[in-house]
Order: C-alpha cells, then structure tokens, then sequence
C-alpha cells in the first residue's frame, strides 16, 4: 500500500509539472504574441524585435504550448505575419546584429544574406553591409533590385548541380502553368516568377485596373 501512495504521488507530481510548464509556455506565447501585435504597427523601425520574437517561438516550440503542430501552422491560424515573410525575419535575426539590421532595412537586409550566400568569398551579410560594394554602391544603401540581381549573377556562375537543373525546369513548368491560367481566365498573364516557395505575379497598375474592370 505504501508503494502505491508513493507512485501515485510521483504521477501527480509529473502532471503538476508538466501543467505549470504548459501554463508557462502559454504565458510566454501570449506574451510574444502581444509584443508583435504591437510592433506590427511600426513594422518598419521594429521588424527586428518581431524577427527575435519569432525566433524564440520557433526555437524553443512555444507555438505547441497554443496546440499547433508547427511554426507555420500557428501563423496561418493566428495570421500574425505570413509565412514568409516571417521566414525572412527569422533569417535576418540569425544572419545580422540588430544595429547593422536596423540601419539596412528589412528587404535590403534580407537581399544581402541572399547575396552573402550566393557569392564564392566566406563573406556574411552583415559584413557586406558594414563595408561590402553592390554596383559600385555601399551595400548598406544599394536598392534591394541591384542586390537581388547581384546575387542572381553569383549563382548563375556556379556549375548546375543535376538537382538545380531539375528544380529549375520545375519552377520553369510552374510559371508556364500560371502564365496559360492567368490567360485562360482572360488576364494578362504580367511578370511571372517563382522565388523560393513563393509564386509572384506582378503586374503594372494599368494591367490592374483592365483585370478589375474586366471582373467587375
């Protein structure tokens, strides 16, 4: 009898402390949660301090503590930030000290790390920034454009591993795919491309207007 008090003591004890735990992964969520909520409306000085709260959600799972499965699957249900574009957040706070960050700007600053990875030299992002070149620009001040077709260059120097080829063709089908839907639907099909696991369709303003007095 006494060895039964004893486990059954022990259970409550493991469940008590897995409640608190929970409770204080709740707490935390919330209170990152609340923290970007707010910064989202000054998104430009504090994507960083998003970046950080982001990070920690994903690095120490706290999105589990709201009954999510993952990262991606908290964002869709709380739509504080898509995908993404907290991706890229997560990436910058990894890649870049806040001040250096802070200074570029978010786009640049991602554009940089693209380029940082792209190229053959050991270099960082927020090296590139601190004292790097784009188009005879200072990196820091380059226009996000410039930087992306700098990269885009670097890559297209490196032979083609039969995985990039194969990925190639297969983002190639898919921007083919979406250009005959857009026309199909009566739509100009405008600039296609696949960036990641991202599909862009950018259109001018007066192809805009034509689809939506076309729709309406």
């Amino acid at each position: 009898m006494t060895t039964t008090k004893a486990s059954g003591g022990g259970s409550r004890l493991i469940a008590a402390t897995k409640a608190q735990a929970l409770a204080a992964n709740r707490k935390k969520l919330a209170s990152l949660e609340g923290l970007i909520r707010r910064r989202l409306a000054t998104v430009v000085e504090s994507f960083y301090d998003i970046g950080v709260a982001l990070t920690e959600i994903l690095k120490k799972k706290l999105y589990a503590a709201g009954g999510h499965a993952s990262l991606e699957a908290y964002l869709a249900a709380t739509k504080l930030v898509g995908v993404a574009q907290a991706m890229k957040l997560i990436a910058i706070v990894r890649e870049i000290p806040r001040e250096v960050a802070l200074a570029a700007g978010p786009e640049r600053s991602y554009a940089l790390i693209g380029l940082a990875k792209a190229t053959a030299e050991p270099d960082s992002a927020a090296e590139l920034i601190e004292r790097g070149t784009v188009a005879g620009q200072p990196a820091a001040k380059a226009p996000v454009r410039a930087i992306a077709a700098a990269a885009k260059a670097e890559r297209a120097k490196r032979p083609k591993t039969a995985a990039t080829k194969e990925r190639e063709k297969a983002d190639a089908s898919v921007v083919k795919g979406v250009r005959a839907l857009l026309r199909g639907v009566g739509l100009g099909a405008g600039a296609v491309s696949v960036e990641g696991g991202e599909v862009r369709v950018v259109w001018t303003r007066a192809q805009a207007e034509r689809a939506i007095a076309r729709g309406g």
